[in-house]
């Protein structure tokens, strides 16, 4: 079984960088989109050519994808207090 990164340009399920296996396994079984994907996760060990290993992966990076969230931090740095105690110090 081969668990090399799917390199085909038309692969639907891209963004999971599932193995070829599964993205044949998939294929056959007429899946060919992520909403379907995600609609059939909870019976993926079901679909025949999928074994229980490949399974984990596919629900694996489903659950990665469906929870990556951006995350915007803002530093904030007392650059004008350290001026300030500077020149007091200088003085």
């Amino acid at each position: 079984m081969s668990q090399a990164p799917s390199k085909n340009p038309d692969d639907p399920f891209s963004g999971l960088l599932l193995p070829m296996s599964a993205w044949k396994a998939l294929e056959d079984a007429h899946i060919d989109n992520l909403q379907q994907l995600q609609t059939m996760a909870s019976v993926i060990d079901q679909i025949p050519d999928i074994g229980p290993e490949v399974a984990r992966v596919i629900t694996d990076r489903l659950g990665q994808l469906t929870t990556k969230k951006s995350v915007r931090v803002r530093l904030a740095f007392p650059k004008q207090l350290e001026r300030k105690a500077a020149a007091a110090l200088s003085t």
